[in-house]
């Protein structure tokens, strides 16, 4: 998972023109089937901010921080539209009228957006915000992260089998919600996505250590120099924003206990 600051940028006039409209007429509807009708036959509107989208995470799921492996990528409703359900399986009203608001939509590969489906659980004793406490919403406790939210995405890790796990050293809380949304968002379950977690730690670890023999060669020469610079560069070329996986190549350079490694994976990499 990585934070996606997109806050700072709006779509189009004219896409909020239209997604206003829309809003207006699902509070203008009588019937819950009125409105679930108004959003199935304008699904389009949102999809159309798909690349857009996109752009914020360099063509990256926002939560698999996959490219293709964790199959085409959804425009993702954080908080479900017509339901929600909780930990225990149980239905309450979803929120209908976020259904063409645009700070509601996360990019998801579909594989995890099928998964999630309406789950949308809240913590213990926190009220669900409703259509006439709308201004409440972001009250709410959230179970599941939040790739937009600050510190959400610090709160899953990785190891050397391409596993999510919730990162070492926080409460039962926080651990809690990475191991909730690990498996709702399939993070782990779908093989392809593992794996191709792990090949990148294991390239990672072959460029560390391919760094440590450059920096361990007593015999100062030219050609140890330009080892060194090359092993240094490629490892940084990892975590350029524009690759899968990022999250997984700082965790393995952190966890290799070499200080040069940790202060790398603490760099601010700009893009190609």
């Amino acid at each position: 998972m990585i934070h996606v600051p997109y806050g700072h940028k709006t779509p189009k006039k004219d896409w909020l023109k239209k997604a206003k409209r829309l809003s207006e007429k699902l509070d203008a509807a009588a019937t819950k089937e009125e409105r679930n009708k108004i959003i199935d036959d304008n699904r389009g509107l949102w999809a159309g901010l798909r690349d857009w989208l996109l752009s914020f995470s360099n063509g990256k799921c926002w939560f698999s921080e996959a490219r293709d492996t964790f199959s085409y990528m959804d425009v993702e409703h954080f908080r479900p539209k017509k339901s929600a359900m909780d930990l225990e399986g149980n239905g309450r009203e979803g929120y209908w009228w976020l259904a063409f608001d645009w700070h509601n939509f996360r990019i998801c590969g579909n594989v995890g957006n099928r998964k999630k489906g309406t789950f949308f659980p809240l913590a213990p004793g926190c009220s669900a915000a409703t259509c006439d406490t709308r201004h409440l919403v972001d009250d709410e406790l959230c179970v599941l992260l939040d790739p937009t939210k600050e510190g959400d995405p610090e709160l899953v890790a990785f190891d050397e089998r391409g596993i999510a796990k919730p990162s070492p050293g926080i409460g039962a809380w926080p651990t809690s919600r990475a191991e909730t949304s690990i498996k709702r968002y399939k993070l782990n379950d779908h093989e392809p996505l593992r794996e191709a977690r792990q090949k990148v730690w294991q390239k990672c670890r072959r460029k560390i250590e391919q760094a440590r023999e450059a920096l361990q060669t007593a015999a100062p020469s030219s050609t140890n120099q330009e080892r060194q610079r090359r092993a240094f560069q490629e490892i940084r070329e990892m975590l350029n924003p524009d690759e899968p996986f990022t999250c997984v190549v700082r965790e393995c350079l952190s966890d290799s206990g070499f200080r040069w490694a940790q202060r790398i994976a603490s760099e601010t990499i700009q893009p190609h």
